[in-house]
């Protein structure tokens, strides 16, 4: 008859405790070359570019001069700027309406016969991007602490959340909206200064450094 051998419990009970050790200790070395490589801001693929940033940047522009929103010769004006300063009649262009409803527009509708290129008109960080079903793709890039920029109606958008804009870099394509259906090639552009809404006709021949 053989002998069986039986381990004494404390050496039952040290087994035990090293194999715990080794599994957390393995848990902890696996957690730590995770954060260290594949989710560090080098590593990560271009779709999750920018979604780590909970802050974005103040960007030190040198331009003075502002510039359109758009890349083609042939985009004209759909629906102006609201003025409410503005003659009768230039007012009631600049309404738009949408479900029996009239609004006065808070920024310039361009359109034209053929798609077109929509730039930045300054130096910027792109803070939100939105698809929205009345406007389109929508892409904020904000320029200082008081001045942002919106561009609405977009097909496609080439920029990311976070993203560091320069002047006239290409953010997207001109796309349509359900407030106005005269032109397959919409933007909606839009200035947003101190938390007010300003005419982007009078914004293009402004100073950058008026707006600081």
């Amino acid at each position: 008859m053989k002998t069986r051998l039986r381990l004494k419990n404390w050496v039952v009970a040290s087994i035990y405790v090293f194999a715990v050790g080794a599994v957390l200790t393995s848990f902890v070395l696996l957690n730590k070359v995770l954060k260290e490589s594949v989710y560090s801001n080098e590593t990560l693929s271009y779709v999750y570019k920018g979604l780590f940033d909970n802050t974005i940047p103040v960007v030190s522009f040198k331009e003075d001069k502002i510039i359109k929103p758009y890349e083609a010769e042939n985009v004209e004006v759909a629906k102006d700027f609201y003025d409410k300063d503005a003659d009768a009649s230039v007012q009631e262009n600049s309404l738009i309406m949408y479900q029996n409803t009239y609004m006065p527009n808070t920024g310039v509708l361009y359109k034209a016969n053929e798609e077109f290129n929509v730039v930045a008109v300054l130096d910027g960080t792109v803070a939100d991007i939105v698809a929205d079903e009345i406007m389109g793709n929508i892409v904020t890039i904000k320029h200082s602490n008081n001045l942002a920029t919106i561009y609405q109606s977009l097909n496609e958008v080439d920029v990311l959340i976070g993203d560091l804009i320069k002047q006239g870099d290409v953010i997207g394509g001109s796309g349509t909206n359900k407030i106005d259906a005269t032109s397959d090639n919409m933007l909606l552009f839009e200035v947003v200064n101190n938390g007010e809404y300003i005419n982007p006709n009078k914004f293009y021949d402004m100073n950058v450094q008026e707006l600081n």
